[in-house]
């Protein structure tokens, strides 16, 4: 059950209640043990969080990215639509993370993830599937031509977006990436 505190903030309590009976098995008393169950519920949530999200990044991990991949392929059934993938991969990542260490690699992947959030919309999923190989899933596009261009012009700011040089950790790095779109 959801309980409120004195200062008024709501919580989970879980609630096991026993009747008591007397001799004649009539009932006298209901008892009712509460227990705050707040840390538990945190915990299974962050549990749940670390099973659909990548740790790094915060983005949807392979596991989400198939959930909501299969979700979007049933919606363009049903509503025949267009659906459109995004498979992105950054060129030459290793050699970053070879020269400058990881520490640095993992730096570059939090910026590529967030120049990759100011293209992609927010109703759209961008996931990471581990190490430098990005996706997105672009749906409920009209089953159009312009619907096709958009994609294009999406890849494209998506290319010209990871090309612009980094700072990071004062190192010039440039990158490029290769992506390879599928429609459904």
């Amino acid at each position: 059950v959801w309980s409120r505190r004195k200062n008024g903030e709501v919580y989970p309590q879980q609630v096991n209640m026993t009747l008591s009976r007397d001799a004649s098995t009539q009932r006298v008393h209901q008892i009712a043990l509460f227990n705050d169950i707040s840390e538990r519920k945190q915990y299974q949530n962050h549990i749940q969080h670390l099973a659909l999200y990548d740790p790094l990044t915060d983005l949807p991990n392979r596991r989400l990215f198939e959930e909501r991949l299969d979700q979007a392929l049933r919606e363009t059934r049903r509503k025949q639509n267009l659906t459109a993938l995004l498979y992105i991969d950054l060129d030459n990542f290793k050699p970053v993370n070879d020269t400058f260490g990881h520490a640095t690699g993992d730096h570059l992947l939090l910026e590529v993830t967030r120049r990759l959030r100011r293209v992609v919309r927010e109703a759209d999923t961008l996931a990471r599937l581990g190490g430098d190989e990005f996706t997105v899933i672009l749906h409920g596009l009209p089953n159009d031509e312009q619907s096709l261009s958009r994609v294009g012009d999406i890849s494209d700011q998506i290319i010209e977006a990871l090309i612009e040089p980094y700072n990071i950790d004062k190192h010039a790095i440039n990158l490029s990436a290769s992506i390879g779109v599928a429609l459904f």
